[in-house]
This record gives structure tokens, C-alpha cells and sequence, in this order.
């Protein structure tokens, strides 16, 4: 294998690990709210858009000469104050996951230690914010020498849970449809897809040389994870049916055996607990670099903010991400669509070959995120 080979390989396995998340586990109950047929559709459907969206910002990325990350592109086009807004929908949206990651780790974490130790799940989400808080206190350098082992960890959990569950798949399961729930799976379907940002680290990883083929690696990326969730959200929901549980694990437990329990468990539990101090990590530089804010202050800031909303009520795993998803996700794919339009009216487009995705097309990604927004506010 070539060098260029592995640096294009590198770049995807990038995106894949950046975006397969927790999310993941939402996906059967959204399915089961709406039926296999429904929320496949959905799936695929929003696979599409946000892999558009993934090339617009790719377009960026590439014509600009300039090297940034996400908020400094949106401050070359559309100025500081796009840029401030870009920082905190990114920054709320970092906080909404850790929540997520502490209500599923919670949940791992009681299944393992609830036998021996008693207690709740909501003491055992605490206990997890707590561990994961200290290591993030760390810095990036301890999260660099264990993200690969991460990644590796959960994509072996995704895949070990979809091979558990194919002999147990009732077929009948799939016949049922409930179109009334149409856009009950939309922030949960955009939360588990959203790596917004995470293309300029790609195009990092490709060089120079190789920059050219940013755009087909977020197709090949993109093409891999929504296969993947779509294997393991049918594979699920197939299983449990009507019984679907918002976080899918606990779901499996009474079909598949305390073993399977156990060992999902524990490598669940420790995957959430490197993923959520690995985001905060991401949260701590922010502040400390785009913010200027000291490391005890914005530490105290990434750690504090989701375990005060959590202690506040926001437990339902569904109800965090659909909104994360859907709001501050959403908000994200605006302010990205938006620096793609400048880009196109841009002189560096008069004066080289820019990708010219449609106008109207850039405008339906807008509309759609903006009804998105929309709706799940108004749903609360």
C-alpha cells in the first residue's frame, strides 16, 4: 500500500471515528417510533443532505489558502460575529453530547455495578461525569495516545451488538409502519451524523498533494457510517420490536442474555467514558485558544455546564439528542451553507474552478434546518 493510499484511508477512518458516536443508539427506538421503511428513508435521505454539506464545507476548506478550523473559515467569510455564533452553537452542541454520553454511561455503568453496589443510574451518570472530568483535566496529550484504541473499542461494540442480535430477528417486526411520527427521527437521525467541523482535519491528514480527493473521501466516509447505522438500527429494532428502548442496549439484555449484558456493559462504559473526556478535551481547547479563557476556568466551564443541565432534568437520552441534533447541529449546517454561498460570490471563484452545487440547493439545506430548529422548539 502507497503512502497516498494510507494517508486517504487515514482521512476517512478520521471521519468515521469522529461521527459514529452515541447517537448510534438512539436510531432503533427512532426506527420503531416510525417504522423500519420510514425511518430507513430518513436515514438515507439525511445521509445524502449533511454528505452535501460535508462537500460544500470540503469546497471551503480546499479554496481557501488559508488554514483554519470550522469557526475561523465562517470569520474569513462572514465575519466575527457568524464566528461567535459558530463557536457557541459548537460549543453547546459539545455540552448537549456529554449529557447524552453521561445518561448512556449511566445506564452501562449501573448494569455493571448496581449488583454489588447498589444505586441509580442517575448517581452512577454522576460517578461517570466525575471520572471523565478528571481526565480531562489531563489535556489533549493523554487523549491522543488512547483515541485510536476508542475508536476501535466502539466500532467493535457497534458491530458486536448487530452480530449478537441477527439469529433473534423476528421479520414481522418490519411490516409495521406509523407514518403519523414522521419527523420524530430527525434530530436524532442529524445528531448521529453530524461531524460538523471535522473536515478541515481531514483535509489536514490528505496534504497538499492530495487535497483533491477531500471530497471523495467524505463520500466514501459518509457512505460507510449511514450503512452501518442503517445495519445495526434494522438489526435492533428487529429484535426488540415494540419493546425498543431509547438506548437500545437494555433492550437487547432480556432477549440476549445477562453475558451479552456484561460484556456490552463493560466495553460500553469504558468506550463512553474516553469518548466523552476526548469531546471535552475538544470543548477545553476551544475556550482556552479561540477564547482566551485560562485552563482552570474553562475547565471548570467544559465540566460544570452539562452536569448542571443533567442535575436540572435533561435525563431523557431521546429528548438531548433529538434537540442537539436538530438546534445546535442545525444551526451549524446553516452557518456552513451560508460561508459556501459567500465562497461561490467570492473573487476565488471567478478565479478558479469552484464545485457549483445549485443555488436552490444550498437554500432547501438552509429551509430544511431551519424548520428543523423550528419544530423540535416548538415540540418542548
Amino acid at each position: 500500500m502507497t503512502h497516498s493510499q494510507i494517508k486517504f484511508l487515514r482521512s476517512v477512518g478520521i471521519m468515521v471515528g469522529a461521527i459514529i458516536g452515541v447517537g448510534v443508539f438512539g436510531l432503533p427506538y427512532a426506527f420503531s417510533q416510525v417504522g423500519l421503511a420510514v425511518g430507513l428513508s430518513e436515514l438515507f435521505a439525511m445521509g445524502i443532505l449533511l454528505t452535501i454539506l460535508q462537500l460544500m464545507q470540503a469546497e471551503v476548506v480546499v479554496q481557501t489558502e488559508e488554514r483554519h478550523r470550522l469557526a475561523g473559515y465562517v470569520r474569513e467569510y462572514l465575519g466575527k460575529g457568524w464566528s461567535r455564533i459558530t463557536l457557541i452553537a459548537m460549543a453547546a452542541g459539545v455540552w448537549g453530547a456529554m449529557i447524552a454520553y453521561m445518561i448512556v454511561g449511566g445506564k452501562f455503568l449501573f448494569f455493571l455495578a448496581s449488583p454489588i453496589f447498589g444505586g441509580t443510574e442517575f448517581a452512577y451518570s454522576l460517578i461517570l461525569a466525575g471520572i471523565a472530568s478528571a481526565l480531562i483535566y489531563r489535556g489533549l496529550a493523554f487523549a491522543s495516545r488512547v483515541e485510536v484504541g476508542i475508536v476501535c473499542a466502539l466500532l467493535f461494540l457497534f458491530i458486536f451488538m448487530i452480530l449478537a442480535g441477527l439469529s433473534n430477528i423476528d421479520p414481522a417486526v418490519y411490516l409495521v409502519s406509523k407514518p403519523e411520527n414522521f419527523f420524530l427521527p430527525y434530530g436524532v437521525i442529524f445528531f448521529s451524523l453530524s461531524g460538523i467541523g471535522i473536515v478541515p482535519e481531514m483535509r489536514d491528514v490528505l496534504g497538499q498533494r492530495l487535497q483533491s480527493r477531500l471530497g471523495q473521501a467524505i463520500i466514501i466516509g459518509m457512505s460507510i457510517i449511514v450503512f452501518l447505522y442503517a445495519a445495526f438500527a434494522t438489526v435492533v429494532y428487529g429484535v426488540t420490536g415494540s419493546s425498543t428502548t431509547q438506548i437500545a442496549f437494555d433492550g437487547l439484555v432480556p432477549v440476549l442474555g445477562a453475558t451479552f449484558g456484561v460484556s456490552a456493559a463493560l466495553l460500553g462504559t469504558l468506550t463512553i467514558v474516553s469518548i466523552y473526556f476526548i469531546l471535552g478535551i475538544e470543548l477545553l481547547n476551544t475556550l482556552k485558544f479561540d477564547f482566551l479563557i485560562k485552563h482552570k476556568r474553562a475547565w471548570a466551564l467544559v465540566v460544570f455546564v452539562p452536569v448542571a443541565i443533567f442535575l436540572f432534568g435533561a435525563r431523557e437520552f431521546i429528548g438531548v439528542i433529538g434537540f442537539v441534533g436538530a438546534v445546535f447541529s442545525g444551526a451549524l449546517g446553516i452557518i456552513i451553507a451560508l460561508t459556501y454561498a459567500r465562497l461561490k460570490q467570492s473573487k476565488i471563484c471567478r478565479e478558479h474552478k469552484c464545485v457549483n452545487f445549485p443555488h436552490v440547493l444550498t437554500w432547501i439545506l438552509i429551509l430544511l434546518f431551519v424548520g428543523g430548529i423550528v419544530y423540535e422548539i416548538m415540540s418542548i
